[in-house]
């Protein structure tokens, strides 16, 4: 009789479960609780008195909902590359360029883009959030099913972070999405790639000007950043693909091959490429929505690492066309 009634009930287990995210509370606060327990092997009183201080805000789903990297290039592009950007970034790359160097020579990523990161993330250090991480983590793990488990994830995570590294569970705020400190990693980044590069015993991704550089640095070379190599070039508006490429441009990055193959089937297009760009560079081709109309950008792998840090092709350019500010030579998109 179980089995029927359970089998009964998977259809609407399912729709539950597919249900598009709509602000109200799915899992309690106990389920969450012994979900916990059971994924980090923290026993469940301890886990029942971190999150009894969190609070549910639907306000924070509704913010999942809309978020700029959804919008056009055309719109989300002024949000960040502009002038006053590339003033901050040069100071800060100034201000702190003892550092830059040192983690350049070490990590093998460039400091430009690390610069760019630190930008668009909290304005160099400058603005690292303001909602409770316990309260987001918490909503989106009750009330987002659609990633409630990852939210889960983020949230056992950073309990774990906060017993093991003392770190101020209660005080500690950040995004929306639970990412905190200058760098903005979500609280698995921060245990995964978050370094001690000024030697004091402590991940500092708050106040250390070492360990906030060093930790995006990190972060890329661990996802296969390609030292002193571009990121995107965008293609004249206009531009006429193979059908072949015209269609892989609008669906998702997964084609790669050399720009020696792009070079072959497209040469009038891609022989004029320039350098940094290199036969052997690993490439594709995605199209962004920009003032000119529809339009394709050439892409290096490197653009891929970035995505890494963010899933967006908006993300990624913004980052490159920053990086293109404060250093033409190899991160020029044009």
């Amino acid at each position: 009789m179980l089995v029927w009634l359970t089998i009964l009930m998977l259809p609407f287990q399912l729709q539950a479960a597919d249900k598009k995210p709509d602000g109200k509370q799915h899992t309690s606060r106990e389920e969450l609780a012994l979900q916990l327990a059971s994924e980090t092997g923290i026993k469940a009183d301890v886990i029942r008195s971190i999150i009894a201080p969190a609070t549910f805000r639907p306000q924070i789903i509704e913010r999942m909902n809309r978020q700029w990297e959804a919008e056009p290039y055309l719109k989300y592009r002024p949000l960040f590359v502009k002038e006053s950007m590339q003033e901050k970034g040069r100071a800060y790359l100034k201000e702190n360029h003892k550092h830059f160097t040192a983690i350049e020579n070490k990590y093998r990523v460039d400091s430009v883009i690390v610069a760019a990161i630190l930008g668009i993330e909290t304005k160099f250090g400058e603005i690292h959030g303001s909602r409770p991480v316990l309260d987001s983590l918490y909503t989106l793990s009750t009330g987002f099913p659609r990633r409630a488990k990852f939210f889960r994830q983020q949230l056992g995570a950073i309990i774990q972070i906060s017993l093991q590294d003392h770190l101020k569970l209660d005080e500690l705020k950040g995004s929306y999405a639970g990412a905190f400190g200058a760098i903005q990693f979500i609280p698995t980044s921060f245990r995964d790639y978050a370094v001690d590069e000024d030697g004091d015993g402590v991940r500092n991704v708050f106040d250390s000007k070492p360990d906030i550089i060093a930790s995006v640095a990190n972060y890329f070379r661990e996802h296969g950043w390609q030292h002193g190599r571009p990121s995107a070039y965008w293609l004249p508006a206009g531009t006429k693909l193979t059908t072949e490429w015209r269609k892989q441009a609008k669906g998702k990055l997964e084609k790669w091959v050399t720009l020696a193959e792009l070079r072959k089937t497209m040469p009038k297009l891609f022989d004029p490429i320039p350098l940094p760009w290199q036969d052997d560079d690993k490439v594709s081709i995605i199209e962004m929505q920009t003032k000119h109309g529809k339009q394709f950008a050439l892409v290096h792998y490197n653009f891929q690492v970035i995505m890494r840090y963010n899933s967006s092709y908006n993300y990624a350019m913004a980052v490159t066309e920053i990086a293109a500010m404060l250093e033409r030579k190899k991160f020029a998109v044009d």
